[in-house]
């Protein structure tokens, strides 16, 4: 008895696709994908998903090249990724691609929004197989949702993926919550950090960055001003050295942090510092210990360096 691979993923396979154009290859797509989404208790009502999927692939073209279309959305409240894997019949040339290649497989994503780091993970793993012949083929011979979950986990287990852990690096500076915030801002212009995690002995409880810290000394119609030439005189930071001075560490720091555990994929430290525009990402174990931090600069260089 073959034991089934645990794979997060609702799948549901349509062998034998057929379509007559793009419009009707989502609505067959979303049909089914939308059935599955209300069985995954999602919140957004069924006529609407449609409606998202149409306006996504309008807006740019999910096929890739190689033969493959991933249209996607994310929708609130979805409690886990639902995949429709579609293979056609014969290769579909009713939609554009950048290769010119038809189409052998339209795969259709709905994406939990609270969690769609899932989403990337799948296309991840679909995109390893579909580049090895041998996996591709069992792609197409899956005749069931467990077959095919099979092959995309032997993918994620097998291939040695790079992740937080192999680029991460110590934090070099650090302060704590009861440290007064005049200390921690020496701290950060010693060593030239314009952000900095805050530990409470190794747990990772906030951070401090230099953007927030100057706000502190900036009163809250500056925000709505065009022109600061006509206050020319005014003393930005005199406000603000009467905050440092009484405040501590916690009275200031940033609670809601970006943190991954170790074996966060690369795509994963890519979405959060270039989609969430996330300038420091933390990595910590399960007990939230730092472990390391990744910066755009420790990213960038990793890549340029692969």
């Amino acid at each position: 008895m073959n034991t089934v691979v645990q794979y997060p993923a609702s799948i549901t396979i349509l062998p034998d696709l057929t379509a007559s154009g793009c419009d009707e290859l989502l609505k067959r797509l979303s049909e089914v994908a939308i059935k599955d989404a209300h069985a995954a208790k999602c919140g957004v009502p069924a006529e609407k998903i449609f409606e998202l999927i149409k306006a996504r692939e309008e807006q740019s073209s999910t096929a890739v090249g190689g033969g493959l279309m991933l249209p996607h959305i994310r929708l609130a409240g979805l409690e886990q990724l639902v995949v429709v894997f579609g293979r056609f019949a014969e290769p579909f040339a009713g939609c554009e691609t950048p290769d010119e290649i038809p189409l052998d497989i339209a795969c259709l994503l709905l994406v939990p929004e609270e969690n769609p780091v899932e989403g990337l993970r799948f296309m991840a793993d679909l995109g390893g197989c579909i580049r090895t012949p041998a996996k591709r083929t069992r792609l197409f011979a899956a005749q069931d949702a467990d077959e095919l979950r099979e092959v995309l986990a032997e993918q994620r287990t097998q291939t040695h993926t790079l992740v937080a852990a192999d680029i991460m690096i110590p934090a070099r500076v650090f302060a704590t919550p009861g440290m007064q915030l005049k200390e921690a801002t020496r701290l950060m212009a010693e060593s030239h950090q314009e952000i900095i995690p805050v530990l409470d002995g190794k747990k990772l409880v906030g951070e401090l960055s230099s953007v927030e810290l100057f706000k502190l000394g900036i009163p809250d119609f500056f925000s709505q001003l065009k022109s600061v030439g006509f206050i020319r005189y005014f003393d930005p930071f005199e406000k603000y050295f009467a905050v440092e001075a009484a405040s501590r560490v916690e009275d200031v720091m940033n609670r809601e942090l970006p943190s991954f555990h170790p074996d966060a994929t690369l795509i994963e430290v890519v979405f959060a510092i270039s989609v969430l525009k996330q300038p420091v990402i933390y990595v910590t174990n399960h007990k939230q210990e730092l472990q390391g931090v990744i910066s755009q600069a420790q990213l960038l260089g990793r890549i340029i360096n692969l």
